[in-house]
């Protein structure tokens, strides 16, 4: 039961930075810019470079110079004299220098790329596909069998696979795509990930220039420590369930912007189906409780760095451990998009303090009912555990200047 005293901090923590214009900008502009830099990304990514790479050839077998093919930023120039003659002599211009001394079908290794930096990996393709597709054409023809290339060319059969998820309730079949599914999960991974420290630094932040300030003593001369802590912890991760509420809203509208003018294209269909095989609302409800777990878990952990530290500087000791945990728990949840039922990452989203993050990876792919309960039976009790502890050293920390306190100080702290 919250109390009169603590739903008073709420309201000023919850009130006071959701009427920060800064709060109102992120909450708006971030979506944009999220969309803005991937959507430059992917731009940037096809655009070529405006010069173009001069590769020369020096060919001894006089065979394969006509087979590489000058294309988009790679022109390819043979040069007819040998490879030290043509160093005493190259042009600054020259990008790299492609040496073939022999039958390549004989002696694979009997090519070199030269170049006075290192090669990008995208030239070597460039050299490599071609040169490839050649010999593999040249050795198939060496087996005097009409037509093979034909054959096997013919013999190529490119599969699609479709996913289907059924749904025993309602006996619908629902395609789905691993693609699209790992996307969402992703997602929600990375804005629990974000959330738990963005906010949790907050909490750190804001009980740090409290403390600081000497507000903290007036405030604790009317409001138990507790009810302090657990006010900001409260009020602060509010903030952040209306940030992810109005982000949801906005994704909605998008949604029906797009259904209205790209209902009919073959894109918006096929993700429109994919995540149709993706419970949206339940996958929302879970992000809301694993977030609120989470939250606290470190929240509490914030606080506590922030009661006990005089400085931003003070905090590299104390937060070490706790970022190496959480961006553990992060780059688990990537990996476990490969294998969502394997034991890595069913472990890691059962343990409380990376189960917020990595079970939003798995449950899209669906999780049994048993694992996600006691998951968050789990998750509960840790909160419960780790805000006992954390109010002791709050209590006392808040109130402590001067030397920081040594991890043996802290453990005693937990007995007064």
């Amino acid at each position: 039961m919250i109390s009169h005293k603590t739903g008073i901090v709420i309201q000023r923590e919850y009130l006071t930075r959701v009427k920060k214009k800064s709060f109102i900008l992120l909450t708006i502009l971030m979506p944009v810019l999220f969309a803005g830099l991937s959507i430059a990304t992917f731009f940037l990514a096809m655009v070529n470079e405006g010069e173009t790479k001069v590769i020369v050839v020096i060919d001894e077998t006089g065979e394969y110079f006509p087979v590489l093919k000058s294309a988009g930023q790679y022109q390819f120039i043979e040069a007819k004299t040998e490879f030290q003659e043509f160093r005493k002599n190259s042009d600054e211009s020259v990008y790299a220098t492609l040496v073939i001394s022999d039958d390549l079908l004989r002696n694979p290794e009997a090519i070199t790329l030269y170049s006075s930096k290192p090669v990008a990996g995208n030239v070597e393709n460039a050299i490599t596909s071609d040169l490839n597709n050649y010999l593999s054409d040249k050795k198939l023809e060496s087996y005097n069998i009409p037509n093979l290339k034909q054959i096997i060319d013919e013999s190529k059969i490119k599969l699609k696979l479709k996913s289907v998820k059924w749904d025993d309730e309602t006996e619908k079949k629902m395609q789905a795509s691993s693609e699209v599914t790992s996307v969402v999960g992703m997602i929600f991974t990375f804005l629990i990930y974000m959330f738990i420290m963005a906010y949790g630094s907050i909490v750190m932040q804001g009980v740090m220039e409290e403390k600081n300030n000497r507000i903290v003593e007036i405030i604790v001369s009317s409001v138990k420590p507790f009810d302090l802590m657990m006010g900001k912890l409260i009020g602060i991760g509010l903030v952040g369930l209306t940030q992810f509420g109005i982000w949801a809203l906005l994704l909605l509208g998008v949604q029906a912007g797009a259904f209205l003018f790209l209902g009919n294209s073959e894109i918006f269909q096929f993700i429109n189906n994919s995540l149709g095989a993706i419970n949206i609302t339940e996958l929302s409800l879970y992000f809301i409780l694993f977030f609120i777990g989470g939250y606290l878990i470190y929240a509490s952990l914030f606080a506590a760095i922030g009661a006990i530290i005089n400085s931003p500087e003070d905090a590299q000791q104390y937060m070490m451990p706790i970022t190496i945990l959480i961006l553990f728990a992060l780059y688990t949840g990537i990996y476990s998009a490969q294998n969502p039922d394997g034991p890595l990452a069913f472990w890691t989203s059962l343990f409380p303090f990376t189960s917020p993050i990595v079970m939003m990876i798995r449950i899209p792919y669906g999780v049994s009912w048993w694992e996600l309960l006691l998951s968050i039976a789990l998750l509960l009790g840790s909160v419960i555990f780790v805000i006992k502890i954390v109010a002791g050293i709050y209590r006392i920390g808040i109130l402590m200047y001067g030397k920081k306190p040594t991890y043996r100080e802290l453990m005693k702290w937990l007995k007064y």
